[in-house]
């Protein structure tokens, strides 16, 4: 599955576009590239 999820970091929104399996992996992914980061949104693109 194809998610989209943003990240705030240093004042400005990221989206991160991740391959995951579980929607709820989603943010893992996101934070092992981004470690200091917040997740704000998460979205399906593909499922």
């Amino acid at each position: 599955m194809k998610v989209e999820v943003s990240c705030f970091v240093g004042g400005m929104v990221i989206k991160e576009i991740v391959h995951v399996d579980k929607f709820e992996d989603a943010d893992q992914v996101a934070k092992s590239r981004n470690p200091f980061c917040r997740v704000v949104n998460r979205k399906v693109l593909v499922k």
